[in-house]
């Protein structure tokens, strides 16, 4: 039983955007405004020339979309290793 305690306390802890270092905050908040960026241009250019469906808005958005999502992905803080547990 002292093992799974041991476990317990090493466990992965949980980290959040505040945490990070300020390069890869700033690039994190770069890759959201490009998601962002992705939906205003979807609904700007549905809202001014009444078209919700084109192929040419669709690259352009699904682009936008993809490239924040994975930077913003690539930017998350990582969880710290588990330490190694103590031979017994």
């Amino acid at each position: 039983m002292q093992a799974d305690e041991d476990l317990a306390e090493v466990g992965p802890t949980t980290r959040s955007v505040s945490q990070m270092s300020l390069p890869r905050r700033v690039a994190f908040w770069g890759f959201a405004a490009l998601l962002i960026a992705g939906v205003v241009f979807y609904l700007w250019w549905g809202l001014s020339f009444g078209v919700w469906i084109d192929n040419g808005v669709y690259a352009v958005v699904i682009t936008l979309a993809l490239f924040g999502l994975a930077g913003m992905w690539l930017m998350m803080p990582n969880p710290p290793p588990p330490a190694e547990l103590p031979p017994h």
